[in-house]
């Protein structure tokens, strides 16, 4: 059975493929799912594809306890070293571009190359702050607080239906405990390693990997360019399409995942 067990949490991944070994994770309140149009797209490339979904996500187990970025950071470092692969190519779509950039920095020697889908850590909401307080206030509320706020910021005109229909479900879903966990993990890095603010550019910087940025946003992309791209190594691309960009607009965004691995020299294709 495709479980790991670390720190009390059953993990859930997949592992599939042979060659360069990829990590994928997903964002907040979604699971390995979400990697659906990207899977397919990787094996072809000829790589070796784990996708995890993390603790209190998915298929994975919510044990008590906290839910802040570094504890989801080991479990990930914790399922490369149980699966003996050496350095990934890591992935991480939004929550998980925050995992993933703390993995990068903290475990340099685990990852080869950096991808992140619509990064989220050039700053947080405002709004997040007054949902996790209301959550707090009343946990059992959190998975539907979180559904309405994906209704309300996460989407385009041109999202399509089934795929708001799928993250309700799943987000309805979610263990309370790990939904609002998560929050308030990503609102105490605040400063530090999210934000605009000297110290959080400073880390970022310390990811000296290759890095390919797809951003949603314009504003995703200038921080991109204000923590440092290195020319002819580092790419950073503009679909403005929602947070699930890589699901509404996959042939586009597996596109430019495609060339940028080719050209990294990541692709056995």
């Amino acid at each position: 059975m495709p479980f790991f067990t670390h720190d009390s949490a059953s993990l859930f991944y997949t592992d599939e493929g042979s060659g360069q070994p990829a990590l994928l994770l997903h964002g907040w309140s979604c699971d390995s799912h979400d990697w659906s149009f990207q899977i397919p797209m990787l094996l072809k490339l000829g790589l070796r594809v784990i996708a995890l979904d993390q603790r209190g996500h998915g298929r994975s187990s919510a044990p008590p306890g906290s839910y802040a970025p570094r504890i989801l950071v080991e479990d990930a470092f914790a399922l490369l070293n149980h699966l003996k692969t050496g350095p990934v190519v890591l992935f991480g779509h939004s929550m998980g571009t925050i995992i993933a950039s703390i993995l990068t920095v903290e475990h340099p020697e685990a990852v080869k190359a950096l991808v992140v889908v619509h990064p989220i850590y050039g700053g947080v909401s405002p709004i997040l702050t007054d949902i996790t307080k209301q959550m707090r206030e009343g946990v059992a509320r959190a998975p539907q607080l979180a559904a309405d706020f994906f209704e309300r910021v996460m989407y385009t005109p041109r999202t399509p239906e089934w795929v708001k229909t799928w993250n309700r479900r799943r987000v309805l879903g979610n263990a309370p405990e790990a939904i609002v966990g998560c929050l308030e993990g990503l609102l105490e890095l605040y400063g530090k390693v999210v934000g605009q603010s000297e110290e959080a550019k400073m880390f970022m910087r310390r990811r000296e990997c290759p890095r390919l940025a797809v951003c949603t946003l314009k504003v995703a992309s200038e921080w991109e360019s204000e923590i440092g791209i290195v020319e002819g190594r580092d790419e950073v691309h503009l679909v403005e399409e929602g947070t699930f960009a890589h699901l509404v607009e996959a042939e586009t965004v597996n596109g430019i995942i495609e060339g940028w691995l080719k050209k990294m020299g990541l692709s056995d294709a």
